[in-house]
């Protein structure tokens, strides 16, 4: 017995395919980079995201709330966790926030600044050597229909 195809336009198929494909590179890429941060200085991806969006902030400090919405790795789901331990091991702050008592914000701390600097420089080698087996073109072609792709989803919304 044969099986049925489930989609028959062409275009939708092509559709499903890149997805598809654009979420298997995702995956490896992002289990690579959680490999080797594990290996080389025993965080995960999830700690690194942290690091890297409270490095990027002004004055290295956001409200538990914006951190969250704001990371890349599925660690959101489990921030309070994910903070509390880093605090235990001194990678950031906790502190009361000013407006609303229930919440409170993230500060780096020096300790925190000084690995994810760390582990920054080695994530872009890594980052690059992935994308090793692509040329120079073929690399920008990629962005630029990446970033087309984001946009007009996110106008979609």
């Amino acid at each position: 017995m044969q099986a049925r195809k489930l989609i028959t336009d062409r275009r939708e198929r092509q559709s499903l395919r890149t997805w598809l494909e654009l979420m298997r590179c995702a995956k490896t890429i992002e289990m690579r980079l959680s490999t080797n941060l594990r290996r080389d200085f025993g965080q995960s991806f999830s700690r690194f995201d942290v690091l890297a969006q409270l490095y990027r902030a002004d004055d290295r400090t956001l409200p538990v709330t914006a951190l969250a919405s704001s990371l890349l790795a599925s660690a959101s789901k489990n921030i309070t966790g994910l903070i509390d331990r880093m605090a235990d091991d001194d990678l950031v702050e906790r502190q009361p926030h000013p407006a609303d008592r229930r919440s409170f914000i993230v500060r780096l701390t020096g300790k925190g600044a000084s690995l994810f600097e760390q582990m920054a420089m080695q994530h872009s080698h890594w980052v690059s050597d992935g994308f090793d087996g692509l040329s120079g073109s073929a690399l920008k072609s990629m962005h630029v229909s990446l970033t087309a792709l984001r946009k007009h989803l996110e106008q979609a919304e």
